[in-house]
């Protein structure tokens, strides 16, 4: 009787969780990770760990960065700017995801900000330019771009990726 009664329950529960809507005031729904779904032209924690991760594994598999081998050089990840338009994004979040791609790598010696020894710093930037259409769309630009610099300050590098979200109006939604 009680397996029965588990398994009733069970049921239930999924029947209502299965009904659920995204974006109702009403429901909540659990979304797949790799869906990524918005409903604003606003990054979300999974934009910023993606977003940080493809950046950081283009400037591993370039030319220069592969043309170390062996030598492992010792690598400051610096000055991160938000120049978006929303101060709440979390750029360590997306400092610790650059940290973690790269040891990931084993192509580099990390080195804390505060390091007085090294070879190269990689200053990174994320930047956002959005459009308005005239019945409520919006369409939002984010851009993330890291420079690598030599200790001289000699730029050797630059990597970047563009990321586009849009908002329909709400006769769309």
């Amino acid at each position: 009787m009680k397996k029965l009664f588990i398994f009733v329950t069970s049921v239930f529960i999924l029947t209502g969780c299965g009904q659920s809507q995204l974006g109702s005031q009403s429901r909540v729904s659990i979304l797949d990770d790799s869906s990524r779904a918005h409903l604003q032209a606003e990054l979300t924690m999974a934009d910023y760990t993606a977003f940080a991760e493809k950046v950081t594994n283009k400037m591993m598999a370039s030319r220069l960065v592969q043309s170390w081998g062996n030598k492992r050089p010792r690598l400051v990840v610096g000055k991160m700017r938000n120049n978006t338009d929303n101060e709440s994004i979390r750029m360590q979040d997306i400092y610790d995801r650059i940290s973690e791609t790269i040891l990931a790598s084993g192509l580099v010696r990390l080195m804390d900000k505060s390091a007085t020894s090294f070879e190269y710093v990689v200053n990174t930037e994320l930047s956002s330019t959005r459009q308005y259409g005239a019945g409520g769309e919006e369409l939002a630009y984010f851009k993330l771009e890291f420079k690598m610099f030599r200790i001289d300050g000699e730029m050797v590098g630059q990597w970047s990726d563009v990321l586009p979200l849009g908002k329909a109006s709400r006769r769309f939604l």
